[in-house]
């Protein structure tokens, strides 16, 4: 036993200063604590100290003494009385040297473990936010902004800057021009096209399409997500292109979200429509209340969906039912044009059923999603993080 405490007396300094903060650890305070953190030798003689005393309290042949056990032998070997005190009290002493042991090793290990890297599902985009409309000859119009008035637009267009809207219904030509609108963050836009189609535009989206359809067909091009009211032409089919998915109908309501290739959905609110994607595959029939979603191989999968998911939207509202909650928080970040972080992951698969009022400013709708009490979201700066 001396020999043990000599060999211990003359450890390093590194040893010695780690093992009197694991003797003291109750007793450190927190400038204390951050300056041994500092010293990565004392760090790993701390390291070393507990393994080595978990590894000797794993062998079998190294065992605690029975207490009781030696206090019948002190009875009966009094000759051995100091030996066995001693032993005693050096067993204790393990015993309370392990305990303080595993509370700073952990103590230890969980303030120097680097925390999760939280997840980012929705990046901010920094650049100025406008409505913008080009036309053929590269010429962009800022639509909300007080300086655009109607005579920079094309002949016969109005615009209702008040209402959002641009009215192509005036449009009568033998030729056409090809006009993109592009619809940014935080932000919804109505087009009525010269066939008296009505267009809802959501955030972050742009449509490409004629001021006048000439032909045998109407196309028209999206990015992003549209709500569209066709005006009925058995003659001419109405045709959605997006970079995945063709949507063609005669007369109908539906809704397409397009954003990326696996968030790509069509959805039927009244009438036929016929999709099919865009590498040749055959056209798929839907009806009322259906929704296709486009799947990696090029196939759709076909369900009954709640409407009212994709038509509020045009009206002013989040609505979500049983939705992932990294869905709706993508949707948010979208809207309110913020970066969206997870710091807990098993959250973003959590199912939710969420309303709010998109024209209500970005508190009211993380009060709303607190108060569910299923996460907690935190906005600093122009990051929104959920817990």
């Amino acid at each position: 036993m001396n020999k043990d405490i000599d060999n211990i007396d003359n450890t390093d300094k590194s040893v010695e200063k780690a093992l009197d903060i694991m003797e003291s650890s109750s007793e450190i305070n927190v400038e204390q604590l951050q300056e041994m953190l500092k010293d990565e030798e004392a760090l790993q003689a701390c390291r070393d100290i507990m393994d080595s005393s978990l590894f000797l309290q794993q062998k079998s042949e190294i065992e605690l003494p029975n207490i009781e056990m030696e206090l019948e032998r002190f009875k009966k070997k009094q000759y051995a009385a100091r030996m066995r005190s001693n032993l005693w009290k050096t067993s204790i002493g393990i015993a309370a040297m392990v305990t303080v042991l595993f509370g700073t090793y952990y103590l230890i290990n969980s303030l120097t473990t680097p925390a999760l890297e939280p997840i980012t599902v929705f990046t901010a985009d920094t650049t100025p936010q406008h409505i913008t409309l080009q036309k053929d000859n590269g010429e962009k119009i800022v639509l909300d902004e007080p300086q655009s008035t109607n005579q920079t637009l094309p002949q016969k267009v109005i615009s209702k800057p008040e209402e959002k809207e641009l009215d192509y219904r005036q449009v009568i030509s033998t030729t056409t021009q090809t006009h993109v609108l592009t619809v940014p963050r935080g932000e919804s836009f109505k087009v009525v096209l010269c066939d008296g189609t009505e267009v809802w535009l959501n955030a972050n989206s742009n449509f490409v399409y004629p001021t006048a359809f000439i032909g045998d067909e109407r196309i028209v091009t999206l990015e992003g997500e549209a709500y569209f009211k066709v005006t009925k032409d058995p003659k001419r089919p109405f045709i959605v292109k997006t970079k995945t998915v063709q949507t063609r109908v005669l007369g109908t309501e539906f809704n397409i979200r397009s954003y990326t290739p696996e968030d790509t959905h069509v959805v039927l609110i009244n009438g036929k429509v016929e999709i099919s994607n865009t590498k040749g595959g055959s056209y798929t029939r839907l009806y009322p209340g259906e929704d296709a979603h486009l799947q990696s191989d090029g196939n759709f999968i076909l369900a009954e969906v709640d409407l009212d998911s994709y038509v509020y939207w045009k009206d002013g509202y989040f609505y979500f039912d049983d939705v992932t909650l990294k869905d709706i928080m993508q949707n948010l970040g979208r809207w309110y044009n913020v970066n969206i972080e997870f710091r807990n992951k098993e959250a973003m698969e959590y199912k939710m059923h969420f309303i709010s009022d998109r024209t209500k400013d970005l508190e009211h709708t993380i009060s709303l999603l607190n108060r569910m009490k299923k996460v907690t979201v935190t906005l600093q700066g122009n990051t929104l993080t959920v817990d």
